[in-house]
C-alpha cells in the first residue's frame, strides 16, 4: 500500500508525469508499481521508508531476483518521484 497515494497522485499530475502519454496513464502506472513495490518488500510505502536515494537503492536491493530488471527500473521511476515529492 502506498501512503499519502492521493498526496503522491496529485503531486503526478501537478508536475506533469504522463502529460505527453497517449496509451496509458503514468500516474496511475507509478501508483500501481509503489503498489507492486510494498507486496515484494513486504511493507508499505511511506515517507519513512522512501525519502531518498539511499533508500530507492536499498529497495532495489530487497527486490533484486523477484522481478526483471526492466520492471524494476519502471519501479525506480515511480520511486524518485515519490522522494521529490517527500523532499518538497
Amino acid at each position: 500500500m502506498v501512503k499519502n497515494e492521493t498526496k503522491y497522485l496529485q503531486w503526478l499530475n501537478d508536475n506533469g508525469v504522463g502529460k505527453r502519454d497517449n496509451i496509458a496513464s503514468s500516474p496511475k502506472s507509478y501508483i500501481s508499481y509503489l503498489n507492486t513495490v510494498s507486496q515484494i518488500i513486504g511493507e508499505d510505502i511511506s515517507e519513512k521508508n522512501l525519502y531518498n536515494e539511499n533508500c530507492i537503492s536499498f529497495l532495489e536491493e530487497k527486490m533484486k531476483g523477484a522481478r526483471s530488471a526492466k520492471s524494476i527500473s519502471n519501479y525506480k521511476s515511480a520511486m524518485r518521484q515519490y522522494v521529490k515529492m517527500v523532499q518538497k
